[in-house]
């Protein structure tokens, strides 16, 4: 059983941007990061008539405001974004970070940056893992 993690407070959110660079830059790691997701053998069942770049381009917009680059997020919360979708269990959560984790080596973000976004990631644990 993991712990949840607690979510980086805005000031580490936007350090986290600024090593990304851009939201051009975010874009591109976020649709590598699920067109991998939507391939996967253990969650890519998940994007069965989803197009992973369309759920990419929301995300951008949920992070861009995390980060503290957008005013305004219209988009559902993690949690109603994930309700109509089959249960999520802690091993698909935990299969997910490894992913991201991978992504973001492979597009050579710093590892304390990594480390940051998957402890981002991690704090939405409980309202997503059914």
């Amino acid at each position: 059983m993991k712990i949840e993690q607690k979510s980086p407070n805005r000031d580490e959110l936007k350090m986290l941007f600024h090593q990304i660079g851009s939201e051009e830059r975010l874009r591109l790691i976020l649709r590598d990061f699920y067109s991998r997701m939507a391939s996967d053998i253990l969650v890519g069942f998940f994007f069965i008539n989803k197009n992973p770049e369309t759920v990419a381009d929301k995300q951008v917009g949920f992070l861009m405001r995390a980060m503290g680059q957008s005013p305004t997020y219209r988009g559902k919360s993690p949690a109603k974004a994930h309700e109509d979708l089959p249960p999520i269990l802690a091993g698909h959560f935990d299969r997910r970070l490894k992913i991201l984790e991978a992504t973001l080596r492979e597009h050579g973000i710093p590892e304390e940056a990594i480390q940051l976004w998957v402890r981002f990631e991690g704090s939405f644990r409980a309202g997503i893992v059914g």
